[in-house]
Formats: structure tokens, C-alpha cells, sequence
């Protein structure tokens, strides 16, 4: 098993972000698999140092190992940002030609044409008839997608079907600045890393679908034959998903109220199906993690605060 950690520094992480963390650890540890540090730096627009150094700090307040990646950020900038992958990205760019269009859409344009549609999770393909190619300040190049389902497989193995052309539409592959999109720079970097086991939020499970369909384009090896473990996500007391934020449930602060991260492991012991009482890391949940035993329901950031005494 090869797997990866893949934040973004975009923002301060929460303790959303340590759950997904958390369970990609265990789920590598229990298996004897190698886990990957990605760091996905292309948000130039969002981008701080202080939110690259948040992932180090969280990683390493959490007890957190990997076996391959950068150690600090340092070394990131150095060695592993994904500026230094962009010829990667231009190669598979090029082989999808025949399969992109331009589009001068702006954000709020798609978003209206979307809602107009009555679909606002789906781009309209206001575009997509226009015979417009890439024009750098002027027009993203979007993937054409297919129609036809995908077919990954979950975290036993398990066949499951997707439809990206119902659930995303035709999404960004190249910017208009010139970057690759997140989707074509994720499938890129995962394929290269040969990752076979993805754990990540069942929010994401459109941009599932997108990667595989891409993957499947780009004729790669290892993405579409990788199994994905999408995971219930912890909520607000609105019921939305967290943001990154220096709020108070960022790691940030998390790591200013306690002077371990105790409190959060009984609070995910919990929703692991095991006994809270005596855990304190990471470590700890090894022995009686089984994947069959996590919730598959929302965790609740109030039950949080309510079991930390807060």
C-alpha cells in the first residue's frame, strides 16, 4: 500500500484535516504500507509560509510519521513545491489534446450559468460548443468529460460507480494564469508517487470521479487501479464542513489550548468504535483500528468541545 498525506497551505488546518490525517496513518500502519507527504503549494493567490509551517507543526503535535517527502520547509521549497513539477503538468496537459476546450467563463459566470441550470454543483458547458482553445489572462482549458461512468473501487476492494458528468461536468485542467488545475496537478503527482490507496472526505467523492476519468484519458497505470477510502466528515454546530480558519477548531489553536493532543484521540477513539480512556495517541488506536468499525456518519464538532470539558 502506498498512500499519502495531501494538505494545502491555504489556510490554518483543522481538526477535520487531523481526522483524515489520522486515518490515512492508521490505515498505512496497519497494512505496512508507506505513506507520502504531498503538499499541494499551486493556490498561489492563498498561499502562506506560516500555513506551510502549520502542516509541519500539526503533523508533528499529532505524533504523525511518513516515510517519504519533505521534512520541513525548507526542504519543501527546495525539493518538493510543486513549481518544480510543472513540466509534468505540461506533459499531460499535451496528452489530452482533442480532449479540452477553452473557456472564458469567469468564476461568478460559471456559478450563475450553473445555478441557471438549476445544477449549481455542475458546470453548464456554457462553453463547451465555442471551439475556443487556451489563451493565457483570457481562457482556462476545461476537460471534456465523458458521459459514461467511472468505476473505482473502495477501501475493501469494492466496485462502486461515479458519474463526474452529473456530479462536476467539465472541470479546469490549466488555469488562465497558465497552472495546471488542482484536478490534473492531484492525478499528476499521485500517479508519479504510484499511490494505490487514497483516503480522503465523502465531499470529495465528485472530485473522485473527476481524477479517475482524467487518470483513465491520460491512459496512467496506478490511479485508476487505486482503491479509495472516503470517510464521514466532522461538522459545525450548522452542520456545514469545517474551513481552514484560525478558529477554534484550527490545529493552531487546538495546540495553544492542550498541551497534548490527548483530547482529540479520545474524541476519534470514540468514532472508531473504541474504549476513549487511556488513549493518547495515535499509537494507540493501532491496535484495535478496523475500518468496518469508523463512523460512516457525521462527527460533530460540539461533541468535541463537550468531551474536552469545554
Amino acid at each position: 500500500m502506498r498512500t499519502r498525506f495531501a494538505p494545502t497551505p491555504s489556510g490554518y488546518l483543522h481538526i477535520g484535516n487531523a481526522w483524515s490525517f489520522v486515518l490515512t496513518w492508521l490505515m498505512a500502519r496497519s497494512q505496512g504500507g508507506l505513506i507520502h507527504l504531498r503538499i499541494d503549494d499551486l493556490d498561489v493567490a492563498r498561499f502562506r509560509e506560516e500555513y506551510l509551517e502549520d502542516i509541519f507543526a500539526s503533523l508533528q503535535w499529532l505524533g504523525l510519521d511518513w516515510d517519504s517527502g519533505p521534512r520541513n520547509t525548507k526542504e519543501f521549497q527546495a525539493s518538493f513545491s510543486q513549481r518544480n513539477r510543472m513540466p509534468e503538468y505540461e506533459h499531460a496537459l499535451a496528452a489530452l489534446k482533442g480532449q479540452v476546450y477553452g473557456c472564458e467563463c469567469s468564476r461568478e459566470q460559471a456559478k450563475k450559468d450553473s445555478e441557471v441550470a438549476d445544477n449549481p454543483s455542475v458546470y453548464a458547458g456554457t462553453c463547451r460548443n465555442k471551439g475556443l482553445g487556451f489563451e493565457e489572462g483570457k481562457r482556462a482549458l476545461r476537460y471534456r468529460v465523458s458521459p459514461e461512468p467511472v468505476v473505482p473501487h473502495d477501501e475493501s476492494g469494492k466496485p462502486f460507480e461515479l458519474h463526474p458528468s452529473q456530479d462536476m461536468g467539465d472541470f479546469v485542467v490549466q488555469q488562465r494564469n497558465g497552472d495546471p488545475g488542482y484536478q490534473l496537478a492531484s492525478v499528476v503527482d499521485d500517479e508519479s508517487l504510484s499511490i494505490d490507496f487514497v483516503v480522503r472526505g465523502q465531499d470529495l467523492l465528485p472530485s473522485t470521479g473527476a481524477q479517475v476519468s482524467l487518470a483513465i484519458s491520460l491512459g496512467l497505470e496506478h490511479f485508476p487501479k487505486a482503491r479509495f477510502w472516503h470517510h464521514a466528515l466532522i461538522l459545525d454546530d450548522a452542520g456545514e464542513k469545517l474551513s481552514k480558519s484560525a478558529g477554534a477548531e484550527s490545529l493552531q489553536a487546538l495546540r495553544g489550548k492542550f498541551s497534548d493532543p490527548a483530547p482529540v484521540f479520545r474524541f476519534f477513539a470514540r468514532h472508531m468504535g473504541l474504549e476513549p480512556s487511556g488513549i493518547k495517541s495515535a499509537h494507540d488506536l493501532l491496535d484495535g483500528f478496523r475500518v468496518e468499525k469508523v463512523a460512516t456518519m457525521p462527527l460533530r464538532l460540539s461533541e468535541f468541545w463537550r468531551e474536552a470539558g469545554e
